[in-house]
């Protein structure tokens, strides 16, 4: 059940949203506020699924963008709905905190499009990305936690999965508290839908985590298919699914590649790195992945060349570069010391707009 806050400080216009709202399923108006300051108190507090604001609360412009702004700070993983009229024109701005945008006299059908409805998503949203390296050492864990965040930023609702079962890394970069549940929680087959709410871990920026098994015999407990079973599950609820991937081709890594509808391939420019990620490009020609999804490398330490250059990586792996990630080694050395993606905390970084790239070339690639 998903919870809907509610800032208007005019009572027909008021009465009007709880109507329409208590007509969506598996949705509930938690509380409506006519002020800023107790809206604010309670956005923080509760920090409700979505949040619905007023963009003239008070009778001013300025007053409703700015509270949508607070509760983005707030609260990261609420979705912000501003409301207007037709003569004054909203648009989105994630950032700023308005991901969407409803515009009165609206009806049950216009409200369900700006909520993101489960229901009215009758399928998966965005699909699910497989970030995949069959080389150690190439950044795969990091890539895959600050390009979740950075897709958060932009207002999307985000899950990452660490896919690696048996020794996951993506606990290690984020302030996880121990009793944090992980995939290893759940039930087996159609049960699992309905229980996966309760082991997302909300982690930094609001992105939902789903984490894999704290101790590494736990991992046997967790079949292949159900591996797999989880990523459909998180690309049905959620706009973008980001999957920290085994290296190794076993049957985990091999059911979160079949499900996946964007594999992320990372190389650096060591010839090492580009011949072992070669070999993978083979094998997923064998399994027939490269005429049923989009595959595209992500270069790591891109500044780092070694004489070589894009193109030629781009044609040694027959592969498209969606992106070059430099190095900062200063700035992940606090990233890790901090356990908070940098992509979060150092926005405006090279490093972090490189991942704003990213971002901008994965969503790009899954509108076509």
């Amino acid at each position: 059940m998903r919870r809907a806050l509610l800032i208007q400080d005019l009572p027909q216009v008021a009465d009007h949203l709880k109507g329409l709202l208590g007509r969506v399923e598996e949705l509930r108006v938690t509380g409506g506020h006519t002020a800023a300051d107790a809206a604010l108190a309670a956005a923080t507090t509760e920090k409700p699924e979505i949040a619905l604001v007023d963009h003239f609360l008070g009778g001013k412009e300025d007053i409703g963008p700015q509270v949508a702004k607070r509760i983005r700070a707030a609260s990261p993983g609420t979705r912000i709905i501003v409301v207007t009229v037709p003569q004054k024109p909203v648009t989105p701005r994630p950032e700023e905190g308005i991901d969407a945008v409803f515009v009165l006299p609206g009806g049950a059908t216009e409200i369900v499009q700006a909520i993101g409805s489960e229901k009215h998503a009758a399928g998966p949203k965005g699909g699910s990305t497989a970030v995949y390296s069959p080389k150690g050492g190439a950044g795969k864990t990091l890539i895959t936690v600050n390009l979740g965040t950075a897709l958060r930023r932009r207002g999307a609702s985000v899950a990452v999965m660490d896919g690696v079962m048996r020794f996951g890394s993506v606990r290690h970069l984020l302030p996880v508290p121990p009793e944090a549940r992980s995939i290893v929680d759940l039930p087996p087959g159609g049960a699992m839908k309905a229980a996966m709410a309760e082991a997302l871990w909300e982690g930094p920026a609001g992105v939902h985590y789903l984490l894999a098994p704290p101790r590494p015999e736990q991992a046997d407990l967790v079949a292949a298919t159900e591996v797999a079973n989880a990523v459909n599950i998180l690309a049905a609820t959620h706009d973008h699914v980001i999957v920290d991937t085994p290296s190794r081709l076993g049957d985990d890594a091999l059911g979160i590649l079949d499900a996946a509808g964007t594999i992320l391939l990372v190389v650096t420019y060591s010839a090492p790195s580009i011949a072992t990620a070669r070999a993978a490009v083979e094998t997923f020609d064998m399994l027939g992945y490269r005429k049923s999804k989009p595959i595209l490398a992500v270069i790591s330490q891109a500044d780092e060349t070694g004489g070589l250059t894009r193109g030629a990586l781009e044609h040694a792996l027959g592969l498209p570069v969606a992106a070059e990630i430099p190095t900062d080694r200063r700035l992940v050395a606090e990233s890790f010391a901090r356990q908070e993606p940098f992509t979060a905390s150092a926005p405006t970084a090279p490093i972090s707009q490189a991942f704003s790239a990213l971002a901008t070339a994965l969503v790009a690639q899954q509108r076509k």
